[in-house]
C-alpha cells in the first residue's frame, strides 16, 4: 500500500524540471471566473502618472472659466456703470456744432458784451449780454449738455425783434467757464440763479428762462426755486433723473455692441448712484417733473420734437400737466433731440411770442378761488 500511494500522489521537488500538475477545471457551470491579475487592472485602471496632466488640465479651465467669468462681472456691474456715471459729470467734451461754429451776435449785427459773473458757489461763468432797447426784459439763454452758448445764438434775434435782452453763458464745465462736474441741470441752477441777478444788475424788466435739453431741466430748477422768474421756455427736458438713466440705457445698446450685454438691473440702479457719487449730488432726487409742479401757474411752454427718441413727447405732456393750467406744449415734426428750433421756427416763435407777452404782463389776476380768470 504504501507503493501505491507514492505511485497515486508523486512528490515532486523544487529542484524538478517539469511544472506540478494543475488541478482539473471544475464542471460547475456556477464557478465564478477568475481575471488575470497581470493584465487588466493596468488597461482599467491608469496609473497615478498618466492622470496627473488630465487633471491638471481640467482644473487650469475651471480656473480660467472663473477668472474669464468674474471679469465680465467686475465689467459689466463695475466699470459699466462707473464710465457711464461719469460721462455726463466729470468729463468734459463739447459737440462739434457745426451749424452754430463760429457765430456771435455780430454775425447778426447786434451789439454785444463779453461778460463774466459768479456763481453762489464760486464757479466762474463767461457769456455775452445782447441788450435790446427800451427791453421788456431778459431771456436767459442756457444750452444743453455738451454744448455751449452758440447753440442758443440763431435765437437771439428774435429776442432782440421781441424787445427783450438776451443772455447766452456757458454752464458750468462747459464752455469757456470754470466748474469740475455737471449736474444735469441740478448744479447748473445755480448758475441760472447767477445769470438771472446779472441781468437785473443789468436791466430792468421781467425775466425769462429758454433752455434746450440740459439747459431746459435747469430752467424748470431755477424757476421752481425762484418766484420772481416771470416765465420757463423749456426745450426737450427729461421727466426725471432715474427715469432718464434707466431710458438712456436702452437706447444706447444700440451705440455700443458691447451694451448690449448690459442688463438694465442692477445697472441702471448703479449709474444713478455713480451720477450721484462722481457729481456731489443726490441723484434720485433730481426731479424735473416735481420741479414743474413748483412753477405756481406761471406762464410755461415746453417743447419737443415729435420723433425724438431720447425725450420723447410724452415728457413734455407730463410737465405740462404738473406745471398747472399755464403751461402749453408745443409739439414740432421732427426726430432730432433738441433742435426743434431749426424744424419748427414759425410755429416755434409764434408760441415763444404769446408767452414772452404773457411774462412781460406779469402774474395773471386770480379769483377769491385761487384760480386764474
Amino acid at each position: 500500500m504504501a507503493v501505491l500511494d507514492e505511485v497515486r500522489e508523486p512528490s515532486w521537488s523544487a529542484d524538478s524540471s517539469l511544472p506540478p500538475r494543475r488541478p482539473a477545471a471544475s464542471s460547475s457551470r456556477n464557478a465564478p471566473l477568475r481575471r488575470s491579475s497581470a493584465i487588466i487592472p493596468e488597461v482599467l485602471e491608469p496609473s497615478p502618472g498618466a492622470r496627473a496632466p488630465r487633471m491638471r488640465t481640467r482644473r487650469t479651465l475651471k480656473w480660467v472659466g472663473l477668472v474669464l467669468l468674474a471679469g465680465l462681472a467686475g465689467f459689466v456691474f463695475g466699470w459699466v456703470p462707473y464710465w457711464l456715471g461719469g460721462v455726463a459729470t466729470t468729463r468734459r467734451f463739447q459737440f462739434n456744432d457745426r451749424a452754430n461754429a463760429g457765430l456771435t451776435p455780430a454775425s447778426f449785427n447786434l451789439p454785444f458784451e463779453d461778460v463774466s459773473f459768479q456763481t453762489a458757489d464760486g464757479v466762474s461763468l463767461k457769456g455775452w449780454w445782447i441788450p435790446a432797447p427800451d427791453a421788456k426784459g431778459t431771456i436767459v439763454f442756457i444750452h444743453g449738455l455738451n454744448r455751449s452758448r452758440i447753440e442758443n445764438v440763431k435765437k437771439v434775434p428774435f429776442a432782440h425783434e421781441q424787445g427783450w435782452n438776451a443772455l447766452l453763458f456757458d454752464v458750468r464745465h462747459h464752455g469757456v467757464s470754470g466748474g469740475d462736474v455737471s449736474g444735469f441741470g441740478w448744479l447748473e441752477r445755480k448758475d441760472a440763479e447767477a445769470a438771472k441777478a446779472y441781468a437785473e444788475s443789468r436791466s430792468k424788466g421781467a425775466i425769462v428762462m429758454w433752455g434746450v435739453s440740459l439747459g431746459a431741466a435747469t430752467a424748470v430748477f431755477a424757476a421752481a426755486e425762484d418766484p420772481s422768474v416771470a416765465g420757463v421756455i423749456s426745450d426737450s427736458s427729461y421727466r426725471s433723473l432715474p427715469d432718464t438713466v434707466k431710458h438712456h440705457l436702452q437706447l444706447f445698446r444700440g451705440f455700443r455692441w458691447w451694451l448690449r450685454i448690459v442688463p438694465s438691473w442692477p445697472v441702471g440702479d448703479e449709474v444713478i448712484f455713480w451720477l450721484g457719487r462722481r457729481g456731489g449730488f443726490n441723484a434720485r432726487a433730481v426731479d424735473v417733473q416735481a420741479a414743474a409742479a413748483r412753477l405756481a401757474g406761471r406762464p410755461a411752454l415746453f417743447v419737443c420734437n415729435s420723433g425724438d427718441r431720447r425725450m420723447p413727447p410724452d415728457i413734455a405732456f407730463d410737465l405740462k400737466a404738473a406745471a398747472g393750467e399755464r403751461a402749453r406744449v408745443l409739439v414740432v415734426p421732427g426726430n432730432t433731440h433738441g433742435e426743434a428750433y431749426r424744424d419748427g421756427k414759425p410755429a416755434y416763435e409764434s408760441a415763444v411770442g404769446d408767452l414772452l407777452r404773457e411774462a412781460a404782463a406779469g402774474p395773471a389776476p386770480r379769483l377769491a378761488s385761487g384760480r386764474a380768470n
